[in-house]
């Protein structure tokens, strides 16, 4: 009997030793499930990372608060790209900026710097999905959601023979700038091999399968992309080679580097290739065709001659607009000129996007043509098209 109420007893007493155990292994499954809430909210395309913001004000609360604003209209803008198909982007609708912070979910500040008058800060802006759904849907928008398996992106720049991920240019910079984990392509930015020689990579510019798999094996399964800059007189290009979660490409893409800046060109070429990316995944989630590759016509060297009169050709153009209205009316109008086929939208910003299209014409016929819809065609002897109302 003593022995059995010893037992007991002792069953208590383990028992009683393990209440606080199992407290603490529920305590951490909950706080597992509340890291792992996070991190899948984290991760949403509803969340808008690394937004620059300077601006400058009577003080520094009026400031502030317009800082705040753009901000979460840029980051607005940025959420309606992710989601909606290019072809799709004119049905989108103009809200006021009260509309748009009734959306906004929360801002997280990463850094951020105050004077008597200036207010600069990095910020994350994320917005209620369901909010941003109900939206697009009473609007009549299509809209996806789904996100493509991560990939690995290999920013390199060739010096001579040697290959690095950074060059006086800012690459790897301007590619760290980039919110990629929250988009619909979650990529990560590696960084070369040591031993990776300029060849190599040359080869795979090139074309050679075999080295570029054996480069692929070295960074792992997932889809691998090259980005590799490169920096001639007034251009700077940027290819993009690889495969990615639609298939592999091969593309290439000039900009002129305006007022010799080279990291702000180096800054721009990222978000344009990063954009080309993206909207591959999305044009085939959206149904409207098979993915094809963005086309894209180098700059004419400095020293060489346009050639007006040559048909047919392929038109890179930058378009300037004040807001998404105008840029609805602009894109209407493109649509009406005689001759334009083929338009493609590379990148979608604020305040401007990249366009492509085939012309069967000379440029003259084109600002003809253009001048009559009310847009202006600007030639600026540069190597750069741009597109305004007049």
């Amino acid at each position: 009997m003593v022995n059995s109420v010893r037992i007991s007893l002792s069953g208590v007493s383990v028992l009683r030793s393990l209440v606080p155990i199992v407290m603490l292994c529920l305590a951490g499954f909950a706080m597992a499930a509340v890291f792992a809430a996070g991190a899948r909210a984290a991760d949403s395309p509803f969340t808008v990372a690394k937004l620059a913001v300077d601006v400058t004000a009577k003080d520094a609360v009026t400031a502030k608060r317009i800082g705040m604003g753009k901000a979460q209209k840029d980051a607005f803008d940025v959420v309606l790209e992710r989601l909606v198909p290019l072809s799709d982007a004119g049905q989108l609708p103009i809200l006021e900026q009260e509309d748009i912070e009734g959306m906004v979910s929360g801002v997280s500040v990463r850094r951020e710097q105050m004077s008597n008058t200036r207010y600069i800060a990095s910020l994350d802006v994320s917005f209620n999905e369901y909010a941003v759904r109900q939206l697009l849907e009473s609007y009549g928008v299509r809209f996806s959601e789904a996100r493509s398996p991560s990939i690995s992106i290999l920013p390199l720049v060739i010096e001579g023979d040697a290959v690095k991920s950074e060059g006086g240019e800012g690459w790897r910079q301007a590619w760290a700038r980039l919110d990629l984990s929250h988009s619909m392509v979650p990529a990560t930015v590696l960084k070369p091999r040591p031993g990776l020689e300029a060849a190599t990579v040359t080869a795979i510019l090139n074309g050679d399968d075999g080295a570029f798999v054996s480069m692929q094996d070295d960074y792992g399964n997932a889809p691998l992309v090259l980005v590799v800059a490169k920096v001639e007189g007034s251009t700077f290009t940027t290819r993009l080679v690889g495969v990615d979660s639609v298939g592999d490409f091969n593309l290439e893409h000039a900009d002129i580097i305006a007022g010799g800046d080279t990291k702000a060109a180096a800054r721009a070429a990222a978000g344009i290739a990063f954009g080309i990316l993206e909207n591959r995944w999305k044009t085939m989630q959206s149904g409207d065709g098979p993915p094809t590759e963005v086309r894209y016509q180098e700059a004419p060297p400095e020293d060489e001659p346009r050639t007006p009169a040559e048909v047919p050709r392929i038109v890179v153009a930058a378009v300037e607009f004040s807001g998404l209205k105008h840029w609805q009316d602009i894109r209407g109008r493109l649509m009406n000129v005689r001759g334009l086929q083929a338009l493609e939208v590379n990148s979608l910003s604020a305040r401007g996007a990249s366009v492509t299209f085939d012309y069967a014409g000379s440029l003259g016929q084109l600002k003809n043509e253009l001048s009559q819809l009310g847009i202006v065609f600007e030639d600026r002897r540069d190597g750069t098209f741009v597109l305004r109302s007049q």
